[in-house]
């Protein structure tokens, strides 16, 4: 009798559920937050958006202008300053302009450039993400496991002692407490098992968020029942798919790539055109010889040929045209590669969606009617006690499942919202 009631009390909290989901999404968003905001990588990638950011204004700006101060035609052997009408002070003043658009298309590049790295640190805060919310849901299924493990032991440890009790008295074969002791041994095995996926998972957690691996984390168990009464079909996966390849950051970073190599193919045919050099001179004669010469003042244009252009810039160009073909290329391979990411997030998602449904409205309750109709029927001695443990066993073993289908299937719907959702920055 006294097992009957504690299996019934089992059955009781099993069904009576978890904390609600609400609670769990507000924990895992703060540790979301927490893992974003102490990344390193993350911290790298931000450096790297405004070190891109801050070479876009140099990049189309004029070279600096050239500044001389020179003195000529000094009598030796004494350097003599005004002792021949040739000796003057000269200042000059020469800007190199580059030939037109070249600032223009150097600037364009720098643009491309930064415009990849905040798209390569959105693809990485998109993938911290997902990884926060894998090791959130691997710990929170290891955490319900126990949970039901535990409960399960307690039901199992009552059955030995009643199986023993009742073998002593003659009421009972001795194969039904060595049946009962049989299960609470593999039971215990099984929590040794899950404890130390706990424990790793927990360290997953933990290592995102830079903190030490055995930090408590307050995590509960899961309720299934929650999670699939929120459980919706996603749309379909040809509608995703055209999402994601709009919007996902990877692609952005990709065409950045082609567009900073398609650029710098301009560049290096702009440097293959002359650059012009202007410049200005001022030279001022003093007294010499008893006479004032007047001063000078000269201009002049200077030119440069790009006569070596075949072994440098048009090689260069050539260069650029390459890496704008491969870039091409691996935008094209980023597109395949992201439609199966999604094509798979949708089949995994709809199907774990599929089997909760089945799990919590279908083979929980018959695995849960089944054990009461056992018992009921156990007690009046019209069963075996192997029987009940069977079908004891197969309910726990269908609410493992259901937790473990729960937490895949939030931690797959976290993926696919990261591979569709609209690029963005919390």
């Amino acid at each position: 009798m006294q097992f009957g009631q504690l299996m019934l009390t089992g059955l009781a909290l099993t069904m009576a559920g978890a904390s609600p989901a609400p609670a769990q999404d507000s924990l895992l968003q703060s540790l979301i937050a927490e893992a974003l905001a102490r990344s390193p990588t993350l911290v790298q990638r931000q450096a790297a958006i405004r070190a891109a950011t801050l070479r876009i204004r140099p990049a189309g700006t004029l070279p600096d202008p050239m500044l001389s101060l020179g003195v000529m035609d000094l009598q030796m052997p004494h350097f003599e300053f005004n002792q021949s009408d040739f000796t003057e002070v000269d200042v000059e003043l020469s800007q190199e302009i580059p030939w037109p658009g070249s600032l223009g298309a150097r600037s364009a590049v720098a643009r491309a450039a930064a415009t990849g790295a905040r798209a390569d640190e959105n693809v990485l805060r998109r993938e911290v993400t997902v990884a926060v919310a894998a090791a959130y849901y691997r710990l929170q299924s290891a955490v319900t496991a126990l949970e039901t493990i535990r409960r399960q032991r307690q039901l199992l440890e009552a059955a030995v002692q009643l199986s023993t009790t009742r073998y002593a008295t003659g009421m009972a074969p001795q194969s039904d407490p060595l049946q009962a002791k049989l299960a609470r041994d593999r039971l215990q095995l099984e929590e040794y098992a899950l404890e130390s996926e706990r424990v790793a998972a927990l360290a997953a957690v933990n290592a995102l968020r830079r903190y030490a691996p055995r930090d408590s984390v307050p995590v509960t168990a899961i309720d299934p029942a929650a999670v699939r009464s929120v459980a919706t079909a996603v749309s379909p996966a040809d509608s995703l798919v055209a999402l994601a390849l709009a919007t996902h950051p990877r692609l952005v970073a990709q065409r950045a790539a082609v567009d900073q190599a398609t650029r710098t193919i301009q560049v290096e045919r702009l440097g293959a055109r002359p650059d012009f050099t202007f410049s200005a001179r001022y030279g001022y004669r003093p007294v010499a010889l008893g006479f004032n010469f007047p001063d000078f003042f000269s201009a002049f244009v200077g030119v440069r040929l790009p006569i070596w252009a075949w072994r440098k810039q048009n090689r260069l160009a050539d260069a650029a045209r390459a890496d704008s073909t491969g870039a091409a290329a691996a935008l094209q391979d980023a597109e395949l590669q992201l439609s199966r990411e999604v094509a798979d997030a949708v089949a995994q998602v709809e199907a774990l969606r599929q089997r909760l449904v089945l799990l919590v409205d279908g083979v929980l309750p018959s695995a849960r009617g089944t054990v009461e109709s056992v018992l009921r029927t156990y007690q009046v001695g019209r069963a075996e006690f192997l029987t009940l443990l069977s079908v004891e066993d197969a309910r726990y073993r269908a609410e493992l499942e259901a937790a473990q289908v729960a937490a895949e299937y939030q931690a797959q719907l976290v993926r696919l919202r990261q591979l569709t959702a609209e690029e963005s920055r919390p």
